[in-house]
């Protein structure tokens, strides 16, 4: 079967499932995270992207599952099609990543718009809503969606930013901080805006995916070179 062995193959779709189970835990991770921001990112669909790196995951741990059980079989139908899912696959995840870039920007601005529209209800009906912006800007040390400037020039708090930003929650800790400068600001309440604290907190996470499906696509266009070839030696001694 020259170079490209059974065993080649074999190893490269157990490398596949690892991989497949790494983007599976890290998606989890990210959808938990979700739990933890409560309202705010839920209400903009920004967690339906773990939800796709999740069935994602998935699909790619089944796929290395069936690489595996083809090498074993050496079936060249078997791997004839499996060659051919992978490479959809590989498709997909090169036009999903260059549409990625593309949008990168208009994606930013629409989940700051929906973030916005979100503080915008601060301190209204919704009492749950209040309580879980206050929760995420002291646990994430951030206020507004900029900076702390947004509650007096975005969200028409006047002078004042909202309990959660203060460092000390005091009765009067954010009382006049929205317009201070952040010098001074920064000295009672937390100033950076919520938006670059939870792009961040996520910032690891998406490198390790990032990382995760570049040596993926690499393991792929070699799982797919290495099943034509034991397919093709196959037909020729069946």
């Amino acid at each position: 079967m020259g170079c490209f062995s059974k065993a080649a193959l074999f190893l490269l779709n157990f490398i596949v499932f690892a991989i497949g189970v790494t983007v599976v835990v890290l998606a989890s991770i990210m959808i938990n995270k979700d739990n933890s921001y409560g309202k705010l990112l839920l209400s903009q669909g920004m967690f339906t992207v773990p939800v796709i790196l999740l069935i994602v995951g998935l699909i790619i741990v089944i796929i290395g599952f069936l690489g595996c059980c083809g090498a074993m079989k050496e079936n060249s139908c078997m791997l004839k099609t499996y060659a051919f899912i992978v490479l959809v696959l590989l498709l997909a995840e090169i036009v999903l990543g260059i549409l990625l870039l593309v949008y990168s920007g208009k994606a930013e601005d629409t989940v700051k718009s929906g973030m916005d529209d979100v503080f915008m209800n601060y301190g209204k009906d919704d009492k749950e809503l209040t309580k879980s912006l206050d929760l995420i800007q002291h646990e994430l040390e951030c206020c507004g969606v900029t900076n702390y400037t947004d509650w007096s020039s975005v969200f028409g708090r006047g002078k004042d930013v909202t309990i959660g930003c203060c460092i000390e929650k005091t009765d009067d800790c954010f009382e006049g901080m929205a317009e201070k400068p952040i010098e001074e600001a920064r000295k009672y309440i937390y100033t950076q805006g919520c938006y670059q604290a939870i792009k961040s907190d996520l910032q690891g996470l998406t490198i390790g995916l990032g990382v995760a499906c570049l040596i993926l696509a690499v393991i792929q266009v070699l799982s797919i070179t290495c099943a034509c070839g034991i397919a093709k030696n196959t037909q020729q001694y069946a």
